[in-house]
């Protein structure tokens, strides 16, 4: 009977954590949205008060966010591939949803390509959108994350209730 009981408690547990790494998942993608609008905002920043390559001030402005370490390629990659590559990265290690991933992906595509002025007026075009973007993440947060902890608590103790 104890370990009848032990293994209730295990099962309603596991629920509850499941849906606990679940609801982290949602506050990861805000964490990193919030992160991305700060770096559009230094990268703004370093284009227009210092003369460095592309590539640099990419990296610059990504220190303290959650692109980094970000280091300039090596070898006469585009800045199209390179940022692509990062964005599999961004979208992998902190939850981003399909929609994040198109938005980053289709700010690296021009960017670099204009004048200064262009690239200043694209990277406030994508702050804004990415102020959406954080606004979404905000109203998942608010809608989905008591659910998924609900439901993983549910869920772990409908397993135990099978088990007894």
């Amino acid at each position: 009977m104890p370990l009848k009981l032990i293994a209730c408690a295990a099962a309603a547990l596991s629920g509850l954590v499941i849906g606990l790494s679940k609801a982290v998942t949602l506050y990861r993608r805000r964490d990193c949205l919030r992160d991305l609008e700060l770096f559009v905002q230094t990268l703004a920043t370093c284009l227009r008060y210092q003369s460095e390559e592309l590539f640099e001030s990419v990296a610059r402005a990504a220190e303290n966010t959650c692109l980094y370490p970000l280091t300039p390629p090596e070898t006469t990659v585009s800045f199209e591939a390179w940022w692509q590559e990062i964005t599999e990265r961004l979208c992998r290690e902190n939850s981003l949803q399909n929609s994040d991933k198109e938005l980053l992906l289709s700010f690296g595509s021009p960017l670099g390509a204009t004048d200064l002025e262009g690239q200043l007026s694209h990277l406030a075009l994508y702050r804004e959108l990415l102020k959406k973007q954080l606004d979404g993440a905000e109203r998942d947060i608010t809608e989905k994350s008591r659910l998924y902890r609900t439901l993983g608590l549910f869920g772990g103790a409908c397993a135990a209730i099978m088990l007894l």
